[in-house]
């Protein structure tokens, strides 16, 4: 065609003469239809109502490309995936990649400018033509593999909706349909649908998750929706490696089972005398029905979707069924159980027409209670239960007998389930090695048992690092490998050398280039359009979406996930402002990738977190194989201070090792001759193991003659200026985020809080912490203390032979100058120690309501 108007008429003839029932495509509701209508008003192409089947003049405002199809099916794969799978990204490539099993190689993503140089000749033409139907195919295969379609007639059956309405997403309309049949059935007066902002409290659809202390939240600065009401409870994980069989058990369906076990329902539960306000809702008790009150609506749709899959799963086991109808009961059960699961969050969904925050919260009160019984009722028949989340709890059963952790999971499970009658927990697995890092972050082997008796191992990951699609491919990679090096059954020096070796190799790769690009790429969603968000300057995916939608045609939107790499582009800015995406890098020469960003914020923060339970290694022994400065993570605590642990602990540890972390008291000689600096980290020298003399007593430099002794008021000063240089520090009262990876340090505390602590304002995702806490204060004044204390000159400190050495030193006016010396030291750093060690503890209980601070008495009294 000569002109765009041409090319778009003729496109629009064709479509009437072939008038197809359903459309396939991959983002058509994020951008084709959008950008299409756009091009028709451009050029004021008539009859642009052929689109769809309903003649219509004026293309009105809005989002027309919702209903511009009308009469016509839309299947959009990326809405489809979204709720089908999980993947880092939902663009064309990464979904023929995770599904369809397609080469990087075999598939063309062509950018705009090369689009663009195609049209120069016929047969780069063509091969634009080749490339366009080999998209298309793969969109419709995509379909096929997802059984989008089959799937949503049957949730459509199911639900009594509208199919159009199925495939473009919106469980909660499902729901909400499948309800109002039911209540419509029963003669019962539905309430309105409320169009538009409501002034309430919004909750992510279905989010049954809750991490935050259970106190109502409020839609913060940020945008981002928190929840309403308390969610499902997380126990408190046992942190550490086991190598011994993790009994793995969940209850089934556990918000549908607590609705039909206690009968929770609008019918049954007395809301009228509910207030109307959102204020204080967590304090109102709302009374369960009693035990011989009818089943509500609720309850009983959950039990016919719950009995209508146990039907189609007993018909799946018929071994003469052909593979076409076993895959459509499939896809049956599949619909079924799609529908029960997401029935509770009708409840909890703002937006929904059967919104009844009070019931939702019922239902997961309940939860937090079953989770809570069955954690005691463990611990009574004596096995230990290291971690739980919402429905599911992990005992050490401390056997390494698989038939005998499945008797343990049995008689557990009987127990349990004497006590509810829909309710009902199982054995959900068995882990062979397991690293529990932190709540709802671990990684295991998972072991089970094959029909032939043969025993299977398989690895399982749950929300750790390397399973986020916000962090690099390449930190992905260098995490699975370290993984598969800790839960083997190679020998602890063998894994720790195999794992610095691996990092070391990968060290020199990303120097040398040999990283494929596509591994250094880093993808993060937007969660709202890139024009909307205030701190631009510290979000890489909003720059770089900004800088896409002005420069490339392209329109990144909200929901879009944004992919881009770190560079060096001869700036001094910070690497959150050098990203770029990755076609700016290929087609711009002055950018080169960022490796010591690679190596210091991607692979070391991974790596170091899977490894510290790990006995052997540490974030600085990390750092050095990556080739970065170890001293940088000497001392980086990072997470909460629990004084009644860490303080307790190193009281009885030997001095060696509780003040391993602190920094050693140097001064320099006053012998001008000499200027030696002289560290003193214990009251004496040792040699070979054997007492040599005290530290005051002779200069670090053999040569010099001169004794620090002879000018102790220099040495008293020195002292004095160390110990407020580490008070000051604490004072300054600097916060960094727990999370090694984010680079947020602030004096200001947050005022959005996460529980006790201030949630990071930067990364959004962890908490903040102290940079230099009360712990960290306390143990380095008490080694202050100890170099300069001579009661430690004692048995525990010499065997018998230096005890003989000791006592037979000459008692004369020298040794005698020294000890008074000391005394008068040690009485100076006393009355020093004293005044700061009252303020440290004065200011943990004034700083109690922010940081949780607790001092033990064992810590008082020391």
């Amino acid at each position: 065609m000569d002109t765009e108007r041409a090319l778009l008429g003729f496109f629009l003839a064709k479509l009437y003469k072939l008038d197809p029932d359903l459309i396939v495509g991959h983002d058509l509701y994020g951008y084709g239809l959008e950008l299409l209508v756009h091009r028709m008003n451009v050029n004021k192409i008539p009859q642009w109502s052929r689109l769809g089947r309903l003649r219509r003049a004026n293309i009105q405002g809005g989002k027309v490309e919702k209903n511009i199809m009308c009469g016509r099916l839309v299947c959009d794969v990326k809405i489809s995936a979204k709720e089908l799978i999980r993947s880092r990204s939902y663009d064309l490539g990464t979904l023929c990649h995770n599904v369809l099993h397609v080469k990087d190689e075999e598939r063309a993503d062509l950018t705009t400018d090369e689009v663009k140089q195609l049209y120069g000749t016929s047969r780069s033409l063509l091969q634009l033509i080749s490339c366009t139907m080999q998209d298309a195919a793969y969109v419709l295969r995509l379909m096929c593999e997802l059984n989008v379609l089959p799937l949503a007639l049957q949730i459509t059956k199911i639900a009594g909706n509208v199919i159009s309405r199925t495939l473009m997403g919106g469980r909660s309309e499902r729901n909400e349909f499948l309800l109002l049949h039911a209540f419509t059935e029963k003669n019962f007066i539905v309430p309105d649908k409320q169009y538009g902002k409501k002034p309430v409290q919004q909750v992510d659809e279905f989010d049954m998750d809750d991490t935050l202390s259970g106190q109502q939240q409020k839609k913060s600065a940020t945008g981002k929706r928190k929840p309403a009401y308390t969610g499902g409870l997380v126990l408190e994980p046992r942190i550490g490696f086991y190598d011994k069989l993790i009994l793995l058990m969940d209850f089934n369906s556990l918000y549908p089972s607590i609705i039909q076990e206690y009968n929770i329902c609008f019918t049954t539960v007395n809301l009228g005398a509910l207030p109307t306000s959102n204020e204080n809702e967590d304090d109102i008790e709302v009374e369960l029905p009693s035990d011989g009150l009818e089943a509500g609506i609720l309850p009983t749709e959950i039990r016919k979707l719950v009995e209508s899959r146990r039907e189609v799963k007993k018909l799946m086991k018929n071994p003469d069924l052909s593979p076409d109808v076993k895959m459509q009961y499939n896809i049956r059960q599949m619909a079924l159980k799609l529908t029960a699961n997401s029935m509770y969050g009708c409840l909890g969904f703002a937006h929904s027409r059967f919104y009844a925050k009070p019931l939702a919260a019922l239902v997961t009160a309940k939860g937090r209670e079953i989770l809570l019984n069955t954690k005691e009722l463990v611990e009574k028949m004596n096995f230990q239960v290291i971690y739980g989340d919402t429905d599911s709890i992990m005992i050490n059963t401390n056997c390494s007998d698989y038939d005998q952790v499945f008797k343990i999971g049995h008689k557990i499970k009987t127990e349990v389930n004497k006590l509810y009658r829909q309710v009902e927990l199982d054995i959900d697995g068995v882990f062979k090695y397991m690293l529990l890092l932190k709540k709802k972050k671990y990684a295991a082997v998972t072991i089970s048992r094959l029909p032939s008796g043969e025993l299977i191992t398989q690895q399982e990951l749950k929300g750790l690092d390397i399973v986020r699609r916000d962090w690099s491919q390449l930190s992905a990679e260098a995490g699975k490998y370290i993984l598969e090096q800790i839960l083997s059954d190679l020998e602890p020096d063998e894994r720790l050398l195999r794992i610095h070796e691996h990092l070391e190799r990968l060290r020199v790769d990303l120097e040398v280039g040999r990283v494929p690009l596509s591994l250094l790429t880093i993808t993060k969603q937007l969660t709202k359009n890139p024009e909307e968000y205030a701190d631009k300057k510290s979000l890489p995916h909003v720059q770089v979406a900004l800088r896409l939608n002005e420069h490339s045609g392209r329109k990144l939107k909200q929901g879009d996930t944004v992919p881009y790499i770190i560079c060096e582009d001869g700036s001094s800015l910070a690497p959150t402002q050098r990203a770029y995406h990755v076609d700016e890098l290929k087609t711009n020469e002055k950018l080169k990738v960022d490796v010591k960003y690679y190596l210091s914020q991607q692979i070391h923060p991974v790596v170091s977190r899977l490894c510290e339970p790990i006995e052997g290694t540490d974030a600085a022994r990390i750092a050095e194989s990556l080739g970065l400065d170890p001293s940088n993570y000497c001392h980086t605590q990072r997470g909460p201070v629990d004084a009644e642990t860490n303080v307790g602990d190193k009281l009885v540890l030997s001095d060696e090792q509780r003040f391993s972390s602190c920094e050693k008291f140097k001064f320099v000689c006053k012998n001008e001759s000499c200027k030696a600096e002289i560290v003193v980290d214990s009251p004496v020298k040792k040699i070979d193991g054997k007492f040599s003399h005290f530290s005051l007593e002779r200069c670090s430099n053999p040569q010099c003659t001169v004794s620090p002794v002879q000018y102790l008021a220099s040495v008293q000063n020195t002292l004095t200026m160390a110990t407020r240089k580490f008070i000051h520090h604490y004072y300054e009262n600097w916060l960094i985020c727990e999370d090694p990876g984010c680079t947020n340090r602030i004096r200001r505390i947050p005022t959005d809080m996460r529980g006790a602590y201030p949630h990071c304002n930067l990364c959004k995702s962890a908490v903040m912490y102290k940079e230099y806490n009360e712990c960290e204060l306390y143990t380095q004044l008490s080694f202050f203390q100890h170099i300069f204390d001579l009661s430690k000159v004692t048995d525990k400190l010499f065997g018998p032979h230096d005890q003989k050495i000791f006592h037979a030193l000459p008692q004369g006016p020298n040794n005698l100058e020294v000890e008074k010396a000391y005394d008068k030291l040690r009485e100076q750093a006393e009355r020093t120690l004293r005044h700061s060690a009252y303020s440290v503890v004065d200011l943990g209980d004034l700083f109690q309501p922010l940081l949780s601070f607790k001092v033990s008495e064992d810590c008082r009294k020391s």
